[in-house]
């Protein structure tokens, strides 16, 4: 399967983001050569069609081109004319004096292929474009990888690792509330802890955050704490977002049950 970089396909949906003024004038080069190539092929077979004996007009000879694409570009013709060459923001700059119509008009032939060659001279000798030829898979192994690192490195400064869901304090009693929650506390919502890993956090705090009403309809059903040493928060995640992290701890090693009692695994 042909790979294609992944700047280069930023290309196809006309964006120019990325590059540096130096390797866009490669890649406008590039198109330019090839809109000239385009026409004298047109050209070329539009005059063979008509009459190949009067009209004696040479095909042209588009090897120097396709591998200056190669070199420069590192893409062949198919991955150019796909991901490049239609790209508005290079057609704009396109020379508008390509027209060929007259198979008998030799001179006006000979003047686009000379700025054919032109243009595959400045291609020729332009800064190549640096490219990723890492593939899509490719990449989002190398940006899991990455996840999986950062994971490991905030969970060796975590103390306490712990699954919450987010409760109304009046839920709990007086008692309860003055027990668990700090008394410059004013927050309505709280986080119950249900399960973790390492030490064992207040079955109740307080979060880093008050919550509207609405913002708590709309809250995550569960969430994953990272504490530290002083049971301050490291980090907080939704559910979804914690897959990486529940790999890595695997199964819990302790819960509350119904009653509130502490279970050990």
């Amino acid at each position: 399967m042909t790979i294609i970089a992944p700047l280069l396909l930023s290309l196809a949906v006309n964006s120019t983001a990325g590059y540096s003024q130096t390797e866009l004038r490669t890649l406008q080069y590039a198109v330019n050569s090839y809109a000239y190539s385009a026409a004298l092929e047109q050209f070329y077979h539009r005059c063979v069609e008509l009459n190949p004996e009067q009209y004696m007009v040479k095909k042209p000879d588009n090897t120097r081109f396709h591998s200056l694409l190669q070199l420069q570009l590192q893409l062949n013709p198919e991955q150019f004319i796909s991901n490049v060459a239609a790209n508005p923001k290079f057609q704009q700059r396109v020379p508008d004096d390509i027209g060929l119509t007259d198979c008998a008009n030799h001179a006006s032939y000979q003047r686009v292929l000379d700025k054919y060659e032109l243009e595959l001279f400045a291609l020729e000798i332009a800064s190549p474009v640096k490219v990723n030829k890492q593939s899509p898979e490719s990449q989002r192994k190398q940006s899991q990888q990455l996840k999986v690192k950062q994971a490991k490195q905030l969970l060796e400064r975590s103390k306490a690792v712990a699954m919450v869901s987010i409760i109304d304090r009046n839920s709990l009693s007086t008692l309860e509330q003055s027990d668990f929650l700090h008394p410059e506390y004013k927050g309505r919502y709280i986080y119950k802890v249900e399960l973790g890993w390492r030490n064992i956090p207040a079955r109740y705090m307080g979060m880093q955050n008050y919550l509207t009403e609405q913002q708590f309809a709309a809250s995550p059903k569960s969430s994953l704490l990272l504490l530290d040493q002083h049971n301050q928060f490291l980090k907080v995640f939704d559910e979804a977002e914690a897959k990486v992290y529940l790999n890595l701890l695997g199964k819990p090693e302790w819960h509350f049950d119904n009653q509130g009692n502490l279970q050990r695994k």
